[in-house]
């Protein structure tokens, strides 16, 4: 396990999603399971700093998607290394940072962030809702907190995902 501050979470959550689909290996062309971190309803996020310099805790009433996550606690790595060994903490040269990322399960190479949650048809950014039926999400019941640079607010035909 990565040991990390928790003093760095920005989002956290009463109970949370591990979303899980197959995507296409950019390097290998071959099909790979791939996984994403879904915030319920009524999560919390740290808002920017206040007029007083204080970082203060908002309710948020929308699901999220998480990514570029450079920190999670031990209870959550290990819950979602049960799912998908080949999301790990890696060392991005096109981000130039570390963060949880999927990789290949054929080749072993980093399937970046961006393509998977910010590219259409990326594994997490559906353009239909029949792509976001192919989307399964299973729900934990702890607590979440995390640290992530990426954070998609109402993802994109969400309601279609499949809750397990």
């Amino acid at each position: 396990m990565i040991d990390q501050q928790p003093d760095a979470a920005n989002v956290r959550a009463s109970n949370y999603y591990i979303a899980h689909t197959d995507t296409r290996c950019g390097h290998c062309g071959r099909s790979t399971p791939v996984l994403a971190l879904v915030l319920p309803e009524e999560h919390e996020a740290l808002d920017a700093e206040t007029a007083d310099g204080l970082n203060e805790w908002q309710s948020v009433s929308a699901s999220a998607i998480v990514f570029y996550v450079v920190y999670l606690p031990h209870a959550v790595q290990a819950r979602v290394s049960q799912l998908c060994p080949t999301f790990r903490m890696a060392h991005s040269a096109a981000t130039a940072n570390s963060y949880w990322a999927n990789h290949c399960v054929h080749c072993g190479a980093l399937l970046g962030d961006h393509e998977l949650h910010c590219e259409p048809d990326g594994g997490f950014m559906p353009s239909s809702e029949a792509e976001a039926a192919r989307i399964r999400l299973f729900r934990v019941d702890d607590a979440f907190e995390a640290a992530a640079a990426g954070y998609a607010l109402e993802p994109e035909f969400f309601e279609f995902m499949r809750k397990i």
